[in-house]
């Protein structure tokens, strides 16, 4: 490791971002540098996961794409339209996130 890498590594910033997912899409909205975006989705029906892996391929896209060169994103705080009473657990969203290579925060 040569001294341009240590010094990219020592100047990431952390990231945390919330998810909010919908039939139709997902949005993400990192903090602290409040970037956002959306993407149209296919793959959440009925208060499910129907694909896995392309979930978590969309989900590291959207982060990838909104986060800054310089941050790293740990963690995402997931939210559905479905309201409080909904069990994430059993919508496989927290598989899909894991799979994306982020920690689901509570």
């Amino acid at each position: 490791m040569n001294w341009t890498d240590e010094l990219k590594r020592r100047s990431n910033i952390e990231e945390v971002g919330d998810l909010f997912v919908t039939e139709s899409s997902i949005m993400v909205k990192l903090l602290p540098s409040r970037k956002a975006g959306s993407k149209p989705i296919a793959w959440f029906s009925n208060g499910v996961v129907k694909n896995v892996r392309v979930a978590a391929r969309d989900i590291s896209l959207l982060v990838g794409k909104v986060r800054r060169k310089t941050s790293v994103v740990r963690g995402l705080t997931v939210m559905t339209d479905r309201g409080l009473r909904f069990d994430l657990s059993k919508s496989r969203l927290h598989k899909a996130v894991a799979q994306a290579g982020f920690e689901m925060l509570n």
